[in-house]
């Protein structure tokens, strides 16, 4: 096997250490193009995405969707309602100390062009994957997350 990335034999051959450098690579290029184009991380995106999907939820039902720590989901929240792109109203009904989220106008708009451009950063990044090739290492990932 070629020197592939690094100069030691034992990473070069160890598919953790692969994957975490495909990891990296993939969140340079993405955070970068978010950067950009919209101002915003791969980590607002992620939130954004499942404001979208699931408006109204909790701060911690958003921590647990992103498999974050309570403290960082919190000052990403505060960041992205620092920007105006997530609102946050305080429960009326049992559990009146709850932040429930939601994404404000801009908040959508930015959203909805991130997902266009997490399109086109994917599709460059997997370039170099056939379509079947791309597949199977979705479906590897996904069995090494769910099988835990």
């Amino acid at each position: 096997m070629p020197n592939l990335l690094v100069d030691v034999p034992e990473l070069n051959l160890s598919a953790s250490f692969m994957m975490g450098l495909a990891h990296k690579r993939f969140r340079v290029t993405a955070n970068q193009a978010l950067c950009d184009e919209v101002d915003i991380t791969l980590e607002m995106f992620g939130a954004l995405a499942t404001l979208d999907h699931h408006p109204g939820i909790t701060q911690q039902q958003l921590s647990d969707i992103l498999q974050r720590e309570r403290s960082a989901t919190k000052r990403l929240v505060d960041n992205c309602i620092k920007r105006e792109l997530i609102t946050a109203c305080k429960g009326e009904s049992e559990n009146k100390k709850a932040r429930y989220l939601s994404l404000t106008p801009l908040g959508s708009s930015t959203k909805e062009r991130s997902s266009q451009l997490m399109a086109e950063v994917r599709k460059q990044f997997f370039s170099a994957l056939s379509p079947e090739e791309e597949a199977t290492l979705y479906r590897l990932c996904r069995q090494l997350v769910t099988e835990q």
